[in-house]
């Protein structure tokens, strides 16, 4: 765990997620995608059990995740962040998402060193109009290497960004 101080007695912590964060994850993807909670449930036993979750802690309370995950074999140097939120309105702009970001891009980058594989790349899809997300991520070495025309539907294009290691 890693403690922040931000000030004053304002102190964040940050820590992997674990089983006691299962509600956390079942009412962020429920906020987020809709009522499926059988959905909702695999979702954070994945987010807990199968990948690797940075949470950021206030206290007790999660104030935002970012899950990442092996793509194609630790050997292939392949890593997707596929999740990362800041649940509530109230905790966004306050570089919340960017302290994520850091530690994740150094959870994975001390991963891979201690696994003795060469990391190739990170990368993440973001629809287009989240410009918080895009700066986050090109502010941490991040680039656009490819668009996904009508990803999410009609019209709603996402950017592939990627942080490259080769």
């Amino acid at each position: 765990m890693i403690i922040l101080s931000l000030g004053g007695t304002f102190m964040l912590k940050v820590r992997i997620a674990n089983d006691g964060d299962k509600e956390y994850f079942i009412k962020d993807y429920l906020a987020r995608y809709g009522n499926d909670t059988e959905l909702a449930e695999k979702h954070a036993l994945v987010c807990i059990n199968v990948h690797r979750t940075i949470l950021l802690v206030n206290d007790e309370e999660i104030i935002g995740s970012v899950t990442w995950a092996i793509r194609e074999g630790v050997k292939a140097g392949l890593v997707v962040i596929f999740q990362m939120s800041i649940a509530k309105e109230v905790n966004r702009g306050k570089g919340y998402g960017s302290t994520l970001v850091k530690h994740c891009i150094n959870d994975i980058e001390t991963f891979y060193g201690f696994k003795g594989h060469d990391l190739r790349r990170i990368f993440i899809v973001i629809h287009e109009e989240n410009l918080a997300a895009r700066n986050i991520y090109k502010n941490n070495g991040f680039r656009v290497v490819s668009e996904l025309k009508d990803h999410l539907g009609k019209g709603m294009k996402a950017l592939v960004y990627a942080k490259d290691y080769f």
